[in-house]
């Protein structure tokens, strides 16, 4: 019994002890475990901090190449506009030599000129001031005369009369040195101060022969233009003074030269009469009337034939279906367009075209036109300026550039140029 209970108590130490070290070798196991995940997790901290240092480094890098590449773009176009600074310059003086060359021969003439021209004034008792006076007046006013003779050309005004000016300043001080310059009477000496009077405007005179040469006057032609302007603008004043007072307060208000005279005189027109140019209250009233007697000698009535002549004009009645609409003709007032106007010719054709229609009898098509090349230069100039190019092209678009016109005649104009920019 004894022995039995001993070996009981050997066993369950033994257990024991094992169980001990089981639990001793768990534990270990578990703070190997737990050092191994802290030494994970510092590794990935330190390859994230590594990783986030390159990541700067890099973008630091970047930031460099791009502050430098700015650099060296902002020193080249300083660089090109130095250049194209100096490269004007150059084109001025050397288109402006002339000028400068003129410039200093006139100083070197007046300056002798002046001086002598003082002397002797001086020579005649007559105050410093009223002396000075004297010689500035001749000297300013062949200058005054030269400047003006120089804008007149450049204006094709005639200069006839500033030249005589000009030259009767210059010749009076020439005489005044001739008579007065030192030295024997008729010497060497006194045709230099002449001559020095002379000087300035002579060559001021060449620079002009060089520059306008014989274009600066107006020729018979343009003379002859410019007087048939200005009787046309007398006859648009006194035939239309309620229009002309509003054309000119638009010219006014806008800075000078900024807006086209024709187009604010259709502008005028369009805020006095509210219609477009060359048409009044009047003359609608009139058409009306026209209207009626037309619709009634075809027998139709006036809302048909109004009806049948809009969609002439907006579907290209004149121009079948392959071709741009014909355009309304007609002149107004000394020679100029009637946008608006229609002929007796006009609304017979298109009366006799309301006729056909509702009598079933329709015009054969034409055959489909070639494309006129202006209207393809004026829709290519159009995708030019669209914000999407060709892209943007519509038929809308295309008929406004042109000026109006068939629908089918537009979108062939349009997939032209479309093709045209995509084979490019």
């Amino acid at each position: 019994m004894s022995t039995s209970y001993r070996e009981e108590r050997r066993l369950d130490r033994k257990t024991e002890r094992e169980e001990d070290r089981r639990d001793r070798l768990a534990e270990a196991e578990a703070v190997r475990k737990e050092r191994l995940a802290e030494a994970e997790a510092a590794r990935i901290r330190d390859e994230a901090r590594a990783e986030q240092r390159r990541k700067d480094e890099e973008a630091r890098q970047e930031e460099e190449r791009r502050l430098r590449a700015e650099r060296k773009r902002e020193k080249a176009r300083r660089k090109a506009e130095r250049k194209k600074a100096r490269a004007e310059l150059f084109a001025k003086l050397g288109k402006e030599g002339d000028t400068v060359g003129a410039l200093v021969v006139m100083a070197c003439g007046i300056v002798p000129a002046l001086y002598f021209q003082l002397r002797a004034l001086n020579g005649e008792s007559l105050p410093g001031i009223i002396s000075l006076c004297l010689a500035v007046m001749l000297e300013a006013g062949a200058w005054v005369a030269t400047v003006s003779g120089e804008r007149a050309k450049r204006e094709g005004r005639p200069v006839g009369r500033f030249r005589v000016v000009m030259w009767a300043c210059a010749t009076f001080a020439a005489v005044i040195n001739y008579s007065h310059a030192p030295g024997p009477s008729g010497g060497w000496l006194a045709w230099v101060l002449a001559a020095a009077s002379y000087a300035g405007v002579f060559f001021w005179e060449v620079r002009g022969w060089g520059r306008h040469g014989t274009k600066g006057t107006r020729t018979k032609a343009q003379r002859k233009e410019a007087r048939r302007r200005r009787r046309h603008d007398r006859k648009r004043r006194r035939r239309f003074p309620a229009v002309y007072a509003r054309y000119t307060d638009i010219l006014t208000a806008h800075p000078y030269g900024s807006v086209d005279h024709e187009k604010a005189w259709a502008d005028a027109w369009q805020d006095t009469h509210g219609a477009e140019l060359a048409v009044t209250a009047g003359v609608i009233a009139h058409r009306g009337e026209a209207d009626k007697a037309l619709a009634a000698a075809h027998g139709v009535g006036v809302e048909t034939l109004m009806v049948e002549q809009l969609l002439g004009d907006v579907f290209g009645g004149d121009g079948g279906d392959d071709g741009p609409a014909a355009r309304r003709s007609g002149k107004g007032p000394n020679g100029g367009p009637s946008k608006g106007g229609r002929t007796a010719k006009t609304l017979g054709r298109k009366g006799k075209q309301a006729v056909d229609r509702l009598t079933g009898r329709t015009a054969p098509k034409v055959p489909n036109k070639p494309l006129d090349e202006a209207h393809l230069e004026s829709v290519r100039s159009l995708a030019d300026v669209l914000p999407g190019g060709a892209e943007d092209l519509s038929v809308s678009n295309v008929r406004m550039a042109i000026g109006g016109g068939n629908y089918r005649y537009a979108m062939q104009l349009r997939d032209a140029v479309k093709a045209e920019r995509k084979n490019r």
